[in-house]
């Protein structure tokens, strides 16, 4: 009898455990459409590919939750689509998918109601991210309507700037510089639009907005703070240096350099310090001189906390082992070693661990 009561029980989690996860069903998508509409549903389509890791990781540790089950199953027709497979190819041309993974909210009529750029690492942010579909303040398919319907209202431009921004689509160059465009000059530094300034895209270093930010930087303090104004001048100088260091930015010269150090004396940010050894190691990369890159790096990696390193470092290790002769690659070994030695930071000591045999030590 107790078997009996076992085995009944464990069909029964298997049962509610295969209910609760995620229902994704094998459907053509006009088929899906077609249901939705008659269920009264939304489909979500979570576009993916076999290659992708994020795909993986939201397909075997995310979908299968039963909050996610949960939340989605009763508000969506849910789809897997290979975008590289079948219609799929068709489907990613025509929605403009251009990462992965890329999840839809589709209407019943097809339209795109909000889209969704990459993972999530836990169940809640992805529902989160959800939700703010279903939302007509956020859903970025009704914002774009309201737009090419032509709203220029300055709230609702800065909704769908921010919209923008959490898909990472291009259009929020358009739309927050339209934006700024409305706004009179005390407008400018209210808090309602300081996402405009505060994010490294839109008020990069050597932009107009920066420049605005920079020269309006007392009035922005007593608007939004003295310590947020602070940090995103310290944040847009760190993005440049380490660009800098790591080759993005290959243009800019000496003279960049010379400028953010000067810019830098007139703020207070606890992130002075490095910045002003990256501004160092950044121009010495720039002579070209690889003893005193070598020298510089010597100096100032150990110094700086290493999840500052992760992007850093492994350019200017590639630097030095590929320009330098065989004492200096050694010694850029050594500082590796050292390094990977002292690190109590994970991210960093499994790139370092990894980077060191097949990058450094190989012949």
């Amino acid at each position: 009898m107790k078997k009996i009561l076992y085995v009944i029980a464990a069909c029964f989690m298997l049962q509610t455990g295969a209910f609760a996860q995620t229902n994704f069903e094998e459907l053509a998508l006009d088929k899906a459409l077609e249901k939705a509409k008659t269920e009264k549903k939304l489909v979500f389509v979570d576009m993916y590919t076999s290659w992708c890791m994020p795909c993986k990781y939201m397909a075997n540790m995310i979908f299968p939750k039963v909050e996610m089950g949960e939340y989605l199953n009763p508000r969506f027709v849910c789809l897997k689509i290979n975008a590289e497979e079948g219609e799929g190819v068709d489907i990613a041309k025509r929605y403009e998918i251009a990462a992965f993974p890329t999840f839809l909210i589709l209407n019943t009529g097809g339209e795109v109601q909000h889209r969704i750029v990459g993972g999530s690492e836990t169940a809640a942010d992805f529902i989160k991210r959800v939700a703010e579909g279903l939302d007509e303040d956020t859903a970025i398919g009704v914002l774009a309507k309201k737009y090419g319907a032509g709203d220029r209202e300055s709230m609702f431009l800065a909704k769908y700037a921010k919209a923008l921004l959490a898909v990472d689509d291009q259009k929020v160059f358009e739309v927050a510089d339209l934006l700024l465009e409305n706004l009179s000059d005390a407008q400018r530094v209210d808090t309602a639009y300081w996402f405009v300034y505060e994010h490294p895209a839109l008020t990069p270093v050597g932009s107009p907005n920066m420049e605005y930010l920079l020269a309006n930087a007392v009035r922005f303090q007593k608007s939004v703070g003295e310590e947020r104004v602070n940090e995103k001048i310290a944040t847009a100088f760190d993005v440049k240096l380490t660009n800098m260091i790591t080759g993005r930015d290959k243009q800019s010269g000496v003279e960049a350099i010379d400028a953010i150090e000067k810019e830098m004396e007139g703020y207070k940010f606890p992130s002075k310090p490095r910045l002003k050894m990256f501004a160092e190691i950044a121009r010495a990369q720039r002579s070209g001189d690889i003893e005193k890159l070598l020298t510089t790096c010597e100096k100032n990696l150990p110094r700086i906390e290493h999840e500052h390193l992760l992007a850093a470092f492994f350019p200017l290790a590639l630097t030095i082992k590929g320009k330098g002769d065989a004492g200096q690659q050694e010694r850029m070994l050594a500082l590796a070693k050292k390094l990977l030695a002292e690190t109590t930071n994970d991210k960093f000591k499994f790139a370092l661990g990894n980077f060191i045999p097949y990058a450094l030590e190989k012949k």
